[in-house]
């Protein structure tokens, strides 16, 4: 921190290339949680930004790359920042590929590297770009004991802090959430992209519904066309792209929720969707290790797990239980006293 005495209040510049769905909320967060802090953004993404969200000011980032880290310096010349929060892969080579002048937090919102569906090649190049951008990263924030463990993977030397996620979205009042009633309703939320492997969600639904014809799967979010055909082809409900407001109605209603993804940091998209009170279970990921979560490995499992909880009341109340377990220990408040011990460094305080 600064010695100097202050007379206004620190600045955080965020930085993101993929402003929406659950980067865009939990770039929110941050500010919202810290609002005795000025929070500028440089942004986009399919979301569109706005002042009344906690920032004190919006700018465009450029779509070409010299031109987005062209686009930081100039936002750290305008802004001052006391430190650049810098969300997810591309924002992070933007923010620290070049020195800027100021601290830099790294958050990934989970590591491309950890994808083991990729090409082996194509992850080395990946990890051996993150770890030479390292060097120039004064914290990064992690989710996950797995996602802690990648990051030491870069480098001895790499300073990390545990911030978990909490809810983006709850309820208007107690009564208005889902209240652990289930239904025949399978729901997942995200971009449909390889990462949340909608190809395995549509599997799954495929799977229950030639066995169970009543059960109806929806995928909240929308994203590359090619796969979200492949849910639609499937018989899985795509929503498109939704307000938060619409998306809070859909999670009044019943449902259980099952995020099919194949790697993650940990998505805001369950936590969401326990502070409407849903039944959750997930694929089993190493970003899910050691958690009380009912997970499944293959599709075959998936499956099997989804009509256990549909049809027993023990696997029910273990999935419930689940979602109990997320709004106890990744509530707003463990997330707010974990960012202020973030930022205090930098003179950023709850």
């Amino acid at each position: 921190m600064r010695s100097e005495e202050r007379d206004r209040a620190p600045r955080v510049l965020h930085v993101t290339e993929c402003y929406g769905g659950g980067v865009g909320r939990a770039v929110d967060n941050v500010a919202r949680l810290l609002p005795d802090a000025e929070h500028h953004l440089l942004w986009r993404g399919d979301d569109v930004a706005d002042l009344d969200r906690g920032f004190s000011s919006l700018t465009a980032l450029p779509r070409f790359i010299p031109a987005a880290i062209m686009a930081v310096r100039q936002a750290v010349r305008a802004v001052e920042p006391d430190v650049v929060f810098a969300h997810s892969s591309w924002a992070g080579v933007f923010a620290r590929i070049l020195p800027v002048g100021v601290p830099v937090v790294y958050q990934p919102h989970c590591y491309k590297f950890d994808d083991s569906e990729q090409n082996p090649l194509v992850r080395r190049g990946y990890f051996l770009a993150e770890r030479a951008l390292a060097r120039r990263t004064d914290v990064t924030v992690v989710l996950s004991p797995h996602e802690e463990a990648l990051a030491k993977s870069l480098g001895r030397s790499m300073r990390t802090e545990f911030v978990p996620n909490s809810a983006t979205l709850l309820p208007s009042d107690p009564d208005h959430g889902a209240r652990f009633e289930i239904d025949q309703t399978v729901v997942m939320n995200g971009r449909i992209a390889p990462q949340k492997d909608p190809e395995f969600f549509a599997a799954v639904a495929r799977a229950v519904t030639r066995q169970r014809p009543s059960v109806r799967f929806k995928w909240i979010g929308d994203g590359d066309a090619v796969l979200r055909e492949v849910l639609e082809d499937a018989g899985v409900e795509v929503t498109g792209w939704v307000s938060g407001d619409q998306l809070a109605a859909i999670l009044t209603l019943p449902a259980l929720y099952f995020h099919s993804a194949r790697y993650e940091g940990f998505p805001l998209s369950i936590l969401d969707a326990a502070a409407f009170e849903h039944a959750i279970a997930v694929r089993s990921i190493p970003a899910y290790a050691g958690l009380p979560i009912p997970q499944a490995d293959s599709v075959h499992e998936a499956a099997m797990l989804i009509e256990r909880i549909l049809d027993d009341d023990m696997e029910r109340q273990r999935a419930e239980r689940a979602a109990a377990f997320l709004n106890e220990t990744m509530s707003e408040q463990v997330q707010r006293d974990a960012l202020s011990r973030l930022l205090a460094p930098y003179g950023v305080n709850a």
